[in-house]
């Protein structure tokens, strides 16, 4: 409805870097031995068409926060066993769902390396791409960066034996200071779920905490942080521009259509297909504190 809204964690990749980041990541792999097990993309729902076109082409496919364990675990699974058949991953591109989905698997941090696109080679060597399984794009959602471990230590000083909760795309030791970690949908089910007189903080945009809160009322819900998290760019799809947009579709006027090339759309379409037929998980991540 609003074409001012974007995702800034999505513009901090585009299709020119990632297929130059595919190139490049092959060439350090190389072909001899486990180091020459090939690179699967995953990328985030939050990226353009483009990008999930490329990730298609490269035998990737595209993920969800709350299916983005089991779209990695295929991702490393043999082509046999009906997996992806990599080696290693390309995370694309929140570095933190990245980093946190693998130590969540039982990967250290040493696991990963971080792929910064305005370097050259993204400014790895060829020893730290072979010895690691996940490659994860440099980019964040910078709604989640607000928390820090800080937070965590002040909300169970306020609200002893409160349960705190975090979406993964919150930096690494934020999650390790929590109880649980999961996406939107997760923390949802989660709060609606617990009994009547439980008491949670929650670390993720401030609008779904305020809205959890009204919908709860038998229960203690409180942001996280000290301050507001607040994205501007799910902010600008309003009432009035959704009216507008149904307004316009209802008189045969549609506005603002997004028309996608075909052959981007086709392959597009693939590597979100592939997401689809991947379950999602339902519960909560348990911290490993």
């Amino acid at each position: 409805p609003n074409l001012r809204a974007g995702c800034m964690m999505a513009d901090m990749a585009d299709e020119d870097a990632v297929a130059t980041a595919i190139e490049e990541l092959n060439a350090l792999i190389g072909t001899s031995g486990r180091s020459g097990c090939p690179l699967v993309p995953v990328t985030y729902v939050n990226s353009t068409a483009a990008i999930k076109a490329i990730t298609a082409r490269a035998g990737g496919a595209c993920c969800t926060s709350s299916n983005v364990r089991n779209v990695f675990e295929w991702a490393l699974r043999p082509k046999k066993q009906g997996g992806g058949g990599g080696g290693k991953i390309l995370a694309i591109p929140d570095q933190h769902l990245g980093r946190n989905t693998a130590v969540g698997m039982g990967f250290g941090e040493d696991d990963c390396a971080l792929y910064d696109p305005e370097l050259p080679k993204g400014g790895l060597t060829e020893t730290q791409v072979q010895a690691a399984t996940f490659i994860l794009w440099k980019g964040h959602c910078y709604v989640h960066q607000v928390f820090r471990p800080q937070h965590v230590a002040a909300v169970r000083k306020r609200h002893p034996g409160i349960r705190v909760i975090v979406h993964p795309e919150c930096p690494r030791e934020v999650l390790a200071a929590a109880d649980a970690a999961g996406s939107t949908a997760q923390i949802i089910r989660a709060v609606s779920d617990a009994p009547a007189g439980s008491s949670w903080a929650i670390g993720t945009e401030s609008n779904l905490v305020n809205r959890l809160g009204r919908q709860n009322p038998d229960k203690t819900i409180v942001l996280l942080s000290d301050g507001p998290a607040l994205c501007v760019q799910m902010a600008r799809i309003d009432l009035p521009h959704l009216l507008w947009s149904l307004d316009s579709i209802s008189a045969g006027t549609p506005v603002n259509r997004v028309t996608v090339p075909g052959r981007t759309g086709q392959y597009a379409r693939m590597a979100l297909k592939r997401m689809i037929d991947i379950k999602a998980v339902t519960k909560l991540t348990p911290s490993d504190r």
